[in-house]
């Protein structure tokens, strides 16, 4: 029988439960009109709530896949049905208590679970899904937000993992996925607190240093720099443009553009080297 109902569609489900319904509607309704009635107002009260459970199908359980909730279902309105006809009012109230401790429950996990999504909603609108890093988005408001370059004496750095298209291609994007990772958790290791950093392509990131002069751009710099030479993954190398003196730009947005031309400067030299390295012979394995 268990078997049988799961295999029906759900459009004979709705009709079989519609009339399974009215069944046993048609039954108290005859209580209520025979007149046998030992306290009408309890059986009206409790008739009420069984016209409820016709309104919790029609809204939330009629399209339902899941028949084993359905059949559930259908088994309590059974007893609740049985124990109204026989007028048991404290066994009613009882289960009606029950129900509503329980609504109030599911309503408490529904709210907490649709916080959540919110919250990741929320989260990913403004992070990399796969670094954990802030986004272009997050990174395009903070430019608006920094904008006077004078107010906030910013540097900044651009940065862009070397030979990722090779890496890809002799590797799989698999391994490319794992070199962004690795360039991205690098790049965050050496930062300040107050320092931002977003990935803005798939292999650049960029890096907002408030409040940070020459000296102290430098010094985060070479720490980068040196912290990826002794990185452990082959041919892993990422290359920097970066502009620390802020006086002398307009906005924040020209020194990303300024910054963003020296990387690509460096990047080519990078690149040349790699070229003749890997003609040399060098083996990917």
């Amino acid at each position: 029988m268990n078997f049988e109902f799961k295999n029906l569609s759900n459009k004979k489900i709705s009709t079989l439960t519609y009339a399974f319904l009215t069944i046993n509607g048609l039954i108290l309704t005859s209580k209520l009109f025979l007149g046998t009635l030992n306290d009408q107002t309890d059986f009206l009260f409790g008739f009420s709530y069984f016209l409820l459970f016709i309104i919790i199908y029609d809204n939330f359980l009629k399209n339902s896949d899941d028949k084993k909730a359905i059949i559930l279902w259908l088994a309590q309105i059974l007893f609740y049905v049985i124990f109204l006809y026989f007028e048991s009012y404290l066994i009613i109230k009882t289960i009606i208590l029950i129900q509503v401790l329980f609504g109030v429950i599911s309503s408490g996990k529904q709210i907490k679970a649709f916080k959540r999504q919110n919250e990741k909603i929320r989260y990913l609108s403004f992070h990399d899904e796969m670094t954990g890093l802030h986004n272009r988005r997050y990174f395009e408001n903070k430019l608006e937000a920094l904008d006077d370059p004078k107010k906030h004496n910013p540097s900044v750095i651009i940065a862009d993992i070397n030979n990722l298209k090779v890496i890809n291609d002799n590797h799989g994007h698999k391994i490319g996925d794992q070199y962004i990772k690795s360039a991205a958790n690098l790049l965050k290791s050496e930062l300040r607190e107050k320092d931002i950093i977003s990935r803005i392509g798939g292999d650049e990131f960029a890096i907002i240093l408030p409040e940070t002069n020459k000296e102290e751009c430098k010094k985060i710099i070479t720490r980068i720099k040196e912290k990826a030479k002794k990185h452990p993954e082959k041919y892993f190398s990422i290359a920097f443009g970066y502009i620390y003196d802020s006086s002398k730009y307009q906005s924040l947005e020209a020194m990303i553009n300024a910054a963003d031309r020296k990387m690509y400067h460096n990047k080519k030299k990078i690149k040349e080297k790699f070229n003749l390295d890997f003609k040399r012979g060098e083996s990917w394995e």
